[in-house]
């Protein structure tokens, strides 16, 4: 089920005792919670509590839920990532699940979509799943036009799309880059292109993205101007090494799911465009030669942080080691 969806039913005075969201967009999930909250507290206190199963034991967590209060107050309990439970505290949260308490609601979170679970999918038999994937990329313009409206704006469809290639890699990041730029230009209604180019965040991030497409596509004497010129004037090496390792994972997924492209499995810190072409840039490189560039980016990584090194030099080797 999609979000709009369930925040449609919701609306609608449809509220389940039990909801369970999978994904890691912390917009989408922020976006139910909030709208789940505001109707179901709607006529008393907001009492919403944030229990983690990384901070608090399964007895610990068990408790706090079936501890019930004088006056037996709404309450929404939201558990991240449930199924790291154990042993009884795992059955005990799942007949919980099965025969919920009144005036209670529970909110199971499960950041990664692919990642299997006997305890989820259990659940799931008998609680629809809501998606809080980070939308595909053909849908992020349609929340780009949709968070422009919301903001009183509006703007062309070549600038929501300049929009989600600068940070459509996650709707928080969409949500921020659109609102700087709302603010940027105060009380006009219009957001142009030119307002776009003109942020700080923009150039910068063009440039990254123009870089990642030419070490992807294998272009030598083009990745060596362009990292000279970014790494002199808008970036560092180490602010390089996390965008050109996951640029080599997904195309090291790519190739171990031999051909079986997940646009949409998680976060991914690289720019729409660039994640669109990453089962073309995999067929310009081998394992053997991804594996290699993976492992010189983490001993790149390391002098970084524990002695002295030239971003310079650092980039310009690992593009003549990576590039042939």
């Amino acid at each position: 089920m999609k979000v709009r969806q369930a925040i449609e039913e919701i609306k609608n005075g449809v509220i389940h005792p039990i909801y369970l969201l999978k994904g890691n967009d912390y917009f989408l999930q922020d976006l139910f919670i909030n709208q789940l909250s505001t109707i179901y507290f709607s006529n008393s206190d907001i009492d919403k509590m944030f229990l983690s199963t990384e901070e608090m034991n399964g007895k610990e967590l068990i408790d706090y839920i079936t501890t019930q209060d004088l006056f037996s107050s709404k309450k929404l309990y939201i558990i991240k990532n449930p199924q790291q439970l154990r042993g009884k505290s795992s059955t005990d949260l799942y007949n919980l699940c099965k025969n919920p308490i009144d005036n209670q609601i529970l909110l199971l979170l499960h950041d990664e979509w692919n990642i299997k679970s006997s305890f989820i999918n259990k659940i799931g038999k008998f609680v629809d799943t809501i998606d809080v994937q980070t939308p595909f990329p053909s849908d992020m313009k349609k929340w780009a036009n949709y968070l422009i409206k919301k903001r009183g704006k509006e703007a062309n469809s070549f600038c929501e799309k300049l929009f989600v290639d600068i940070a459509g890699d996650s709707l928080s990041n969409l949500q921020n880059e659109i609102e700087k730029v709302c603010l940027f230009i105060g009380n006009r209604n219009l957001i142009t292109a030119d307002d776009l180019k003109s942020s700080a965040i923009w150039g910068r991030e063009r440039k990254r993205w123009e870089f990642l497409l030419v070490l992807g596509s294998k272009e030598y004497s083009k990745a060596i101007t362009l990292g000279k010129n970014i790494i002199t004037k808008s970036e560092s090496m180490l602010s390089l090494i996390s965008p050109i390792t996951t640029l080599f994972q997904e195309m090291l997924f790519y190739k171990m799911q031999k051909g079986t492209f997940q646009q949409n499995r998680s976060y991914i810190p690289i720019s729409p465009s660039v994640r669109k072409r990453i089962p073309e840039f995999s067929k310009g490189y081998k394992i053997e030669k991804i594996i290699y560039a993976l492992n010189l980016l983490g001993d790149i990584d390391k002098r970084q942080k524990s002695a002295y090194s030239k971003d310079e030099s650092e980039l310009i080797q690992f593009i003549n080691y990576v590039i042939e």
